[in-house]
């Protein structure tokens, strides 16, 4: 099929559409030009598929992750992969060859044992879906943490976002008080600021493989993800 060719909004609404009929909470797009050429594998364009997580599950957890939550986890990251296979599929379709990353992959690397092929919360920043909180993860207006992400490489004509370059976490430290594996420096995100100036993933990792072997391997743990009061009181407000 002969690539679209277009200056509108059109691409966008019709990814979104299929996104959001397979379940995504909202989609964003992004320029990732402004990346370093071999962090977006030569794509230009990204496309960040969000999920909630659910409020009822995410509720039940008080001192540690429970088994609910450690399956819920498992099957949103199954759902993400899908989501985003249909729409590299769809744009294939087209004409524009994209990639899809996996919801949760971590990939090797000799300067990071912790990272994927792409940053999912650096698409989603770049798309003006939210920010970067102090604990490291990624933070949407309505929902905070309580989100899953994938992203969809490419070079389709998509429509860009305006990227979000400030922190609103104000003086909120609750994610930090709740880490029981005492992991988040604590820093107001930044732009450009790396991952281990805002926590430590390596104390993060080795924690929840002691502390949760109970839950099941590779169990997550959360803490910081309830802790934060703007997805905790959005959740708070339906009881």
């Amino acid at each position: 099929m002969a690539k679209l060719k277009t200056d509108d909004n059109s691409l966008n609404l019709s990814i979104e559409a299929l996104g959001k009929s397979l379940g995504a909470a909202q989609i964003g797009f992004s320029d990732l030009s402004v990346l370093p050429e071999n962090k977006r594998m030569g794509y230009n364009h990204g496309i960040t598929v969000i999920i909630r997580l659910s409020d009822g599950i995410l509720n039940q957890i008080e001192a540690e992750p429970t088994q609910t939550y450690f399956s819920h986890y498992r099957s949103v990251n199954r759902l993400i992969d899908l989501i985003t296979l249909r729409i590299i599929l769809f744009l294939e379709e087209l004409g524009y060859p994209s990639v899809a990353i996996p919801a949760s992959q971590s990939v090797s690397d000799p300067d990071d044992a912790f990272t994927g092929a792409f940053q999912h919360k650096t698409g989603a920043v770049l798309s003006g879906l939210g920010w970067i909180g102090r604990s490291a993860l990624f933070i949407h207006p309505s929902y905070g943490p309580r989100v899953r992400m994938g992203t969809v490489l490419t070079n389709a004509p998509i429509q860009a976002g305006n990227p979000v370059t400030q922190s609103a976490c104000g003086f909120c430290r609750a994610c930090v008080t709740a880490c029981p594996a005492m992991a988040i420096e604590g820093r107001l995100w930044e732009p450009g600021l790396a991952r281990n100036e805002l926590y430590d993933a390596f104390s993060c990792s080795n924690h929840m493989k002691e502390a949760y072997q109970h839950i099941g391997r590779g169990a997550v743990c959360g803490l910081c993800m309830v802790a934060c009061p703007v997805g905790q009181n959005n959740a708070l407000a339906k009881l």
